[in-house]
């Protein structure tokens, strides 16, 4: 971001890997901190390159690694602990994702980072509390989402648990816990003390997911079934896909006509798709009677989207106070023009992979302007961090690296 960002001029230490807390550290970034991004000698962060392209970044680490500083550093060996520990010094932040008892096993627990800087926020992300039965397991994504309630939604009532197309555990996680540290570091204005913080994978897709506890109790207290592309809160029609026409995989357009009383939109679409007929239909009274008859009524409204490409039956719809969206593609977002004039996709020029289009910032904020850079090379920001920042002679450096330290 801008030097007008509103994290500018605040210093985090990036100890994470891989979606979570690379997302979380990569917001932070774009909205003007500093992310000292550490990582380890010759082989850098786990995700960063892939066995069938050794030495070359891969998409997933270009993509949620952008605006950060690399510095490496072996923080198994006792001058590596020793430079993390000056760093902590300098930082405002510190965030790991690691395993288990990770960081308590490399000497930088929250204890022992808070005796050297008491203003620190130290933030991190697990796969489940830490204070609980699960603490000692491991976690990835589709593990937090299926102990967080995620595809026990997701997917038709006749097939099994499905997990969503999204990484909502990973990315949903970082995007929390960057408002965690947001928050904390606005607590400390007022108090002048920093805090430890934890988000877990578990957590947050319980929070993601707090609609599906109106059906929960509308049901008895029942756990709600799983609806396909319906609407879980509630079993109302019309809900769902729409094929249109050239008819490939994502030729859909998605419709939801309120079910709130007083909605005119069932009307508008019933005019819109030439069958008036169907309010004079008293099965077709409230969202919840053509729920019973959903088949026939989807074949009516199916009739009329396959006339359409995905996007005519959007903008026709809508224009006519029709919720309706067309089923984008990645490819279909990638080239969309709108959405780059919003910064929300960006082109950025990487050493290796050549001009990318990827996503940036979701967040628009007046007066600020992100100013999108690649993610950086191994190392990259040795010099200007242990150098500039902590006053190490390219003597001390040349040291180090020779001591497989950096």
């Amino acid at each position: 971001m801008s030097g007008t960002g509103p994290l500018t001029g605040y210093k985090v230490l990036d100890l994470t890997q891989f979606e979570s807390g690379t997302v979380c550290t990569e917001t932070l970034a774009w909205m003007g901190a500093e992310v000292w991004k550490v990582e380890r000698p010759h082989t850098g962060e786990l995700g960063r390159y892939s066995i069938a392209e050794p030495g070359v970044d891969t998409y997933g680490f270009i993509i949620m690694n952008m605006n950060k500083k690399s510095i490496t550093c072996n923080m198994k060996t006792s001058k590596g602990l020793e430079l993390m520990k000056k760093l902590v010094k300098q930082a405002d932040v510190l965030i790991e994702n690691m395993g288990p008892g990770s960081i308590e096993r490399l000497g930088l627990a929250y204890d022992v980072c808070k005796e050297l800087n008491p203003r620190l926020i130290y933030a991190q992300i697990k796969g489940f509390g830490t204070d609980g039965p699960f603490a000692d397991y491991p976690a990835f994504a589709p593990i937090g989402q299926a102990v967080g309630g995620v595809p026990a939604m997701t997917g038709f009532p006749d097939s099994q648990p499905c997990q969503p197309g999204v990484n909502v555990g990973d990315s949903g996680t970082g995007y929390l816990c960057a408002m965690g540290i947001i928050a904390a570091l606005l607590q400390r204005e007022h108090t002048g003390k920093g805090q430890r913080i934890e988000v877990t994978l578990q957590d947050a897709c319980v929070a993601f997911g707090r609609a599906n506890w109106e059906p929960y109790y509308n049901n008895g207290r029942v756990a709600p079934k799983r609806v396909g592309n319906g609407l879980p809160m509630e079993d109302v029609a019309p809900a769902g896909m729409y094929p249109c026409k050239p008819f490939g995989p994502n030729d859909y357009v998605h419709i939801y006509c309120s079910r709130h009383p007083g909605s005119n939109q069932f009307a508008n679409l019933c005019r819109i798709i030439g069958r008036e007929d169907l309010l004079s239909d008293p099965r077709m009274a409230t969202p919840r009677s053509r729920y019973l008859v959903k088949d026939e009524l989807d074949a009516i409204i199916s009739q009329w989207t396959g006339q359409h490409t995905k996007q005519e039956a959007m903008d026709i719809l809508c224009r006519e106070d029709i919720p309706a969206g067309a089923v984008l593609d990645i490819d279909d977002i990638t080239h969309d023009e709108y959405l780059v004039k919003r910064g929300v996709m960006t082109d950025v020029e990487h050493r290796q992979r050549g001009r990318l289009r990827v996503p940036g910032l979701a967040v628009r904020m007046d007066g600020n302007t992100v100013a999108y850079e690649t993610s950086p090379e191994l190392g990259e920001h040795n010099a200007e961090v242990y150098g500039g920042l902590l006053g190490l002679t390219e003597a001390e450096l040349e040291q180090l690296r020779h001591e497989k330290v950096i």
